[in-house]
């Protein structure tokens, strides 16, 4: 008796350590070909903090120290990223929903607020279809492009009476007005958009801060401000739906999409509680990453006069055709495009794995989130010449270089909008917005200067400031706002004489 008393304890210990050294052998074998986490000075906090100050350089960074694939312990969620060319073929392409979703991420995503079109049968599949044929079908695009010409023609005029105007601010209520009209129509914005702008601000604002993402909606600050946002924004909505479908005859013969959905065939009603979570995601999804793009370009442009006489130059000799200009004829607005794209848009192409994925790399992706990051592949200088650089004229190479878009996209090293199944079906919305309508119409009709905000040196290609990465969901706003001052021309460059 008093042996096995004496000898348990140590019995304990030994049979205690003999099963973590095992345990920690199969860990180690089982970890083989897991993902490594990321090197920071911080074990816990290290990789949120540098993360949120910075994530481009950070990811940039950790791919330098442990390789292409990595995790990183944001606190509030653990991402896999998955970075390069190789990586983004992967992603976009080799995967199966069943095994890394799309869809799961999107409703793990927006907190719960979305489940009720997730879920209903049938849902997906027809709102697939309505955003494929309302947004992509040439005639509907062109009508598109004439809205938002119209839309910017009366913004431009009230910029132009104003001593100068706050770039970001100003190009994101733009950009959400023309949205707004092509989504919901012309009517709907002159009796809602002054109100639900900072409401749709506010959502994107909320939907980004940490504890939205850790703690129950009502249990913080930024959650309540969500579900406010939220519910006011689908109220509207299913308004603007019961107010329409009582005369669905009037509403087939508008141009908005909205119009669309709802007179596609005959099943609207059966639809019906889908519409609000649909068209409010839908303007935040048009609006987070165009706003700062067409303010981001916008200031690359004033910054080196010698690309803006090019863009000038090309507007000139392409005057507007039924209300918008000829896109296809205009290579280099196409080309400041994919280079802003290429250095501000798309930090995280996210995914949710339902279970341990091996990959043809042999790769173990671990259950829960994994991402890619075009910003950081197109960051890469192997890829691109002095990549940062603001310099449209890398996307202006003969189609055969290894530098075109056409190489790029190719070759995965340029998936700003995705491609195949994974495709963005917003991205001849974006062409027609931006690059038919917006810029040309502003650098057409207005001179711009910058009169404040800017400090030499600061920012991407010392544009002169530093985009906000913590703040806006999306394309990044700058860390501080940017006046510029917009003038009338005497003459529109387009009715110009050609040199």
């Amino acid at each position: 008796m008093a042996f096995d008393t004496l000898a348990s304890p140590y019995t304990a210990i030994a049979a205690l350590a003999a099963t973590c050294i095992f345990l920690g052998l199969l860990q180690s074998s089982g970890r083989r070909n897991s993902v490594p986490w990321a090197k920071t000075s911080i074990p816990f906090l290290g990789g949120a903090i540098q993360y949120g100050t910075d994530p481009v350089k950070f990811l940039i960074e950790q791919r330098r120290k442990v390789g292409d694939v990595f995790r990183v312990n944001l606190v509030v969620m653990k991402i896999t990223f998955v970075l390069g060319a190789k990586w983004n073929r992967w992603l976009l392409k080799d995967t199966k929903e069943e095994e890394v979703s799309f869809w799961d991420a999107i409703l793990a995503m927006h907190c719960g607020l979305i489940d009720t079109s997730f879920y209903h049968p049938g849902w997906l599949d027809r709102s697939v279809k309505a955003l494929s044929n309302a947004l992509n079908r040439p005639a509907r695009v062109e009508q598109y492009s004439e809205s938002f010409v119209q839309v910017a023609s009366d913004i431009y005029s009230t910029w132009a009476s104003q001593p100068s105007i706050p770039l970001f601010i100003s190009g994101s209520e733009l950009l959400l007005r023309a949205n707004m009209t092509a989504l919901y129509g012309p009517s709907f914005v002159d009796r809602y958009a002054t109100e639900l702008i900072p409401v749709v601000r506010s959502f994107e604002r909320a939907f980004v801060q940490p504890l939205t993402r850790v703690l129950p909606l009502w249990a913080s600050p930024s959650g309540r401000v969500l579900l406010r946002a939220y519910k006011r924004m689908k109220q509207v909505i299913e308004s603007e739906v019961n107010m329409r479908m009582k005369n669905l005859d009037q509403w087939q013969k508008e141009d908005d999409y909205l119009s669309y959905l709802l007179t596609m065939d005959d099943k609207a009603e059966d639809f019906f509680e889908c519409y609000g979570e649909h068209l409010m995601t839908m303007i935040s999804a048009s609006h987070v990453n165009t706003a700062a793009t067409f303010s981001w370009t916008l200031l690359h442009l004033l910054r080196n006069p010698s690309l803006l006489a090019e863009f000038e130059k090309e507007i000139k000799a392409n005057p507007p055709i039924t209300g918008s200009y000829p896109i296809k004829n205009m290579p280099f607005s196409e080309a400041c495009l994919r280079e802003t794209g290429r250095l501000y848009t798309n930090l995280l192409m996210l995914r949710y794995v339902a279970h341990d994925v091996t990959t043809p790399q042999g790769v173990i992706i671990p259950k829960g989130w994994v991402a890619g990051s075009p910003l950081a592949t197109q960051q890469d200088p192997e890829l691109y010449d002095q990549p940062g650089k603001w310099d449209p004229h890398r996307f202006l190479s003969d189609a055969s270089s290894a530098s075109s878009y056409s190489s790029k996209f190719r070759n995965n090293e340029f998936v700003q909008f995705g491609y195949g199944k994974h495709a963005c079906l917003g991205e001849k919305m974006t062409h027609a917005l931006l690059r038919a309508s917006l810029w040309p119409e502003l650098v057409d009709n207005y001179h711009l200067e910058v009169v404040d905000g800017l400090v030499d040196g600061e920012g991407i290609d010392g544009v002169g400031v530093k985009p906000n990465y913590r703040e806006n969901m999306g394309t990044p706003f700058g860390v501080r706002e940017v006046n510029i001052r917009v003038t009338k021309r005497d003459v529109r460059l387009s009715d110009q004489n050609v040199e």
